[in-house]
């Protein structure tokens, strides 16, 4: 209720001083994200950098990438208004309403819970909730999701707002004959106006960047930016992850922008304001007044009191309630996938896969090949994130048709019962080959080997002498220069581990090399099973342990990259195609295109992943030296044995 004007002393030498520091500090933490400003301006980071602006062109002529901009504009923008809403209405009930204590104690609570709650956590509990229902795969479940992550933040600042404001003015309201709910319409909003913009800010820029809460939630159609960008990055397309990058980067600073310059501009007018606001209230009664004296002066054909003309204003009511209406009806029905176009509508076949970007190309050659293009959609996952999403909807899962890694389609077929039998592949297993007994619901449709490989020049640089084995990488003279997986973020890392755990043990000597290796890397253990081959390419570290296709690619490419086929042997995992069986509601395509993807595709495979697998198939000239497969079954179950042996080893280099 009174403003005071202060005036900070003069000080040139201080503001000079503070000035200079402060942008000394911003250019040092600034500095870190300049490699997101570099790399998508370049052709291939960092072996040619020549400029080019074919990775920025890419976002606006590639469907799949603005679709997916556009899908995390709708989320981001609903999240953000419908967010405001439900935080201004709990801060309103805890701060200027007259329920009971207990009530306002319990949306305290609830703003407290869900600040402890982690988004993965969230994102999972919302997975296994809404499965089968019909926000499965929708808009809105993104929507909700995000509005219960951020929740707290934004409900404390509406709360500190509203608190701040004078307590009295509904009370002086209501004597001038306001409700409730006028005033807080009238004089309370207006006032929370600055803050109400920067939540709606803060759920904006949230919504946008969030990936831990919604990477489970996703469908093919409703795929955003963060989660497209956890897809690319399980695929090494980093000149696509940092040119999306930059486009959430400038969206969010023109919605920042936006919202200081509305708040700056309200800032100045707040305490002005608040008194024509409450001036306002204390004019309805005379408003009013005069309106009832002028109906009542017409009645008795007085001209001294006119009445206004309500005509026009009517008008105007209802063609804006309408449109707004309208516009509610589409923004909501769009959240539903009602305008998105659902494939469940046009018949196309929705195919989830973990693949990477040379198995899902040679899949939509061979579809494409064999009359099924624009028959189908592929959308990408990371391995953890398609396994999750499989032991968790089973039959309720989106997709029609999987590519998968066979030891997370076994122990989903084991759980949920929902693959069925593949009745239209033709081609006919290995005999001698590991998997010669896969089950009648899947079979494989590439086998992913690892490999050491190494930068040639760093290598050189560093007098290093190349690797032979596994147990080499443990030799403390690789200190700093070795990049590895970490299995618990990457199915990748477990093929260094089954090395080991079959050639050593899992006892004192597996350990000991293990945990040397681990030593070794120390800041280079990676969660992305590209991670390594990216260390290497880089310089960053001399050697790596990745997959060995990979490896193979970059040195025809021509990069300075060399691998060797460890002496404990290039252990494998495959990957296989599988049909759901959803009953009636079971795409009749699905069968013929996994029967496409083996029988026609194994060929274009087989250049990149030279392990044969069915009758008739030759090994290329860039098969492994010592191709060996892990003597038990890999199960889940094992997969967590050798999780458990690895995080023990790990815990012992970091001298935890």
């Amino acid at each position: 209720s009174k403003v005071s004007q202060v005036e900070l002393p003069k000080g040139p030498v201080r503001d000079w001083l503070c000035g200079i520091g402060s942008v000394l500090t911003l250019a040092c933490v600034l500095s870190l994200f300049a490699v997101i400003l570099v790399i998508p301006f370049v052709n291939e980071w960092p072996f040619d950098t020549s400029f080019t602006l074919s990775h920025i062109t890419a976002l606006f002529t590639e469907s799949e990438l603005s679709s997916v901009y556009t899908n995390s504009l709708y989320v981001a923008v609903m999240t953000a208004i419908i967010g405001c809403l439900f935080a201004y209405a709990a801060g309103l009930v805890t701060s200027r309403s007259k329920l009971p204590n207990w009530a306002k104690r319990a949306v305290d609570s609830m703003s407290s819970v869900i600040n402890t709650v982690p988004g993965m956590v969230l994102g999972i509990a919302f997975l296994f909730a809404f499965s089968g229902s019909s926000l499965q795969n929708t808009f809105w479940i993104l929507i909700i999701a995000n509005i219960v992550h951020y929740f707290a933040t934004p409900y404390q600042m509406i709360k500190d707002s509203l608190t701040k404001m004078n307590g009295s003015w509904e009370t002086t309201a209501k004597l001038m004959g306001d409700n409730w709910f006028k005033t807080i319409v009238r004089v309370v909003t207006p006032n929370a106006w600055p803050t109400i913009l920067q939540v709606f800010g803060y759920y904006f820029v949230n919504a946008m960047v969030t990936i831990s809460a919604v990477v489970f939630l996703t469908g093919a159609r409703t795929q955003v930016i963060t989660t497209e960008i956890s897809a690319l990055q399980h695929l090494a397309e980093f000149d696509q992850i940092f040119a999306l990058s930059i486009l959430i980067l400038a969206t969010n600073l023109i919605v920042k922008g936006v919202v200081a310059a509305a708040t700056r501009e309200r800032g100045t007018v707040t305490i002005r304001q608040r008194v024509v606001q409450v001036a306002t209230a204390a004019m309805t009664v005379r408003r009013d007044s005069r309106l009832v004296a002028a109906e009542q002066a017409s009645r008795s054909g007085s001209p001294d009191f006119p009445l206004p003309t309500t005509g026009n204003r009517r008008g105007r009511t209802i063609f804006t309630g309408t449109l707004s209406g309208v516009l509610a009806v589409l923004l909501v029905a769009f959240g539903f996938g009602a305008f998105s176009g659902t494939a469940a509508a046009d018949g196309q076949v929705v195919i989830y896969t973990n693949a990477d970007d040379e198995a899902v190309t040679a899949f939509q050659n061979a579809l494409n090949a064999n009359g099924f293009e624009n028959k189908y959609v592929i959308q990408s996952f990371g391995t953890s994130e398609l396994g999750g999403k499989l032991l968790a909807e089973g039959k309720a899962l989106e997709a029609d048709l999987i590519t998968m890694s066979s030891y997370y389609v076994d122990s989903a077929q084991e759980r949920n019962h929902m693959f069925a039998d593949l009745t239209d592949v033709k081609s006919q297993l290995l005999q001698d080959s590991s998997n010669s007994t896969a089950p009648a619901y899947r079979r494989p449709t590439t086998v992913q080997e690892g490999a050491i490989f190494y930068n040639t020049t760093v290598l050189r640089d560093e007098g290093l002498p190349v690797p032979q084995s596994l147990a080499d990488l443990a030799d403390p003279i690789y200190a700093g220069q070795i990049s590895v997986t970490d299995m618990e973020g990457s199915s990748t890392g477990w093929l260094m581990v089954q090395a080991i755990a079959d050639a050593y043990g899992t006892g004192e000597e597996g350990r000991e090399i293990l945990t040397g290796i681990y030593r070794n890397a120390g800041p280079h253990l990676q969660m992305s099973g590209s991670g390594p081959l990216n260390s290497v390419r880089s310089g960053e570290v001399a050697i790596g342990f990745g997959l060995r296709h990979q490896a193979v690619a970059d040195k025809n490419e021509g990069l300075p990259i060399d691998y060797v086929d460890p002496e404990e042997g290039n252990y494998s995992l495959t990957e296989s195609v599988a049909v759901l069986d959803k009953g009636d509601r079971t795409n009749p395509l699905a069968q013929r295109m996994a029967a496409v993807i083996i029988d026609e595709g194994r060929p274009e495979l087989l250049r990149t992943y030279p392990n044969p697998l069915y009758v008739g198939e030759q090994a290329p000239d860039n098969g492994s030296a010592n191709p060996q497969v892990f003597p038990e079954p890999l199960t889940v179950d094992l997969l967590q044995a050798h999780q458990d042996f690895s995080e023990a080893c790990k815990r012992e280099a970091q001298g935890k």
